[in-house]
């Protein structure tokens, strides 16, 4: 089921930076790098959930939420540590952490971005959050809900590595399961399907930025309406996504 993207809208962020973008049921929420996780309300901005809270919330690169969007997952960047946040009346909570097993024998890159799983669409019938590695290596670690423990580190296939010179966030198509990577380095957002054999490169999309704008966060606001967030101007561009049947070989 490939997808098609239209860019909708474009509009500037009322932060300095956005490296990352997950709606929830406190509205949508963005990451500015070293200063924590804020919430979007219209041309507005204030911190939602900052590292007083949690000291990894300084150093965050990945966000994401379930269906329901009351539980919200943070990630940092050069720990690997995750944060599980539970929504109640009186704002965020921590209610879990952990740190992921970083990929690679040698010291690298660190964890750029994070997606919801949907048991559906899970290899294990289990609920799982997908992380990718930025680089050396360019890896999607699926990681257990119940146990926060990294179950399956999946190499990109050879065509999808010629695509995607780092990974910067994934996102999860909602309707399809299917999994989208982002690329800074190489402004693209690669479709790619994940089964019992690992990833499959489906499609790539290239993104219509501007001459040094770098894409650094992706997800799903709705089935129908994919969010980039970019660092440099911090700006926010939405898609409008369509589906069609794949064509019968």
């Amino acid at each position: 089921m490939p997808l098609n993207l239209a860019l909708r809208a474009v509009r500037a962020l009322p932060v300095k930076g956005a490296s990352a973008v997950t709606r929830s049921r406190a509205g949508v929420l963005i990451v500015e790098d070293d200063l924590g996780i804020y919430r979007l309300r219209g041309s507005v901005a204030t911190l939602w959930a900052g590292p007083d809270l949690h000291p990894a919330l300084a150093d965050l690169e990945g966000i994401t939420a379930n269906e329901a969007g009351d539980i919200v997952w943070a990630l940092s960047e050069e720990h690997g540590t995750l944060v599980e946040l539970r929504l109640g009346a009186r704002g965020p909570r921590v209610a879990r952490t952990a740190v992921l097993e970083r990929p690679g024998a040698t010291k690298n890159k660190g964890f750029e971005g994070l997606a919801w799983l949907a048991p559906r669409f899970s290899p294990s019938g289990r609920a799982s959050l997908v992380a990718v590695h930025e680089h050396k290596p360019r890896r999607v670690c699926l990681c257990d809900l119940r146990t926060l423990v990294v179950t399956d580190d999946l190499r990109l296939p050879r065509e999808a590595k010629a695509a995607l010179d780092d990974l910067a966030d994934v996102a999860v198509d909602p309707v399809s399961g299917l999994i989208l990577l982002l690329s800074e380095e190489s402004r693209r957002i690669a479709v790619m399907q994940l089964d019992h054999d690992g990833l499959r490169l489906v499609q790539c999309h290239d993104l219509p930025l501007e001459d040094g704008e770098r894409p650094e966060g992706l997800a799903f606001l709705s089935a129908s309406r994919l969010a980039v967030v970019t660092d440099g101007p911090a700006r926010l561009l939405t898609f409008r996504v369509t589906r069609r049947a794949a064509a019968r070989v």
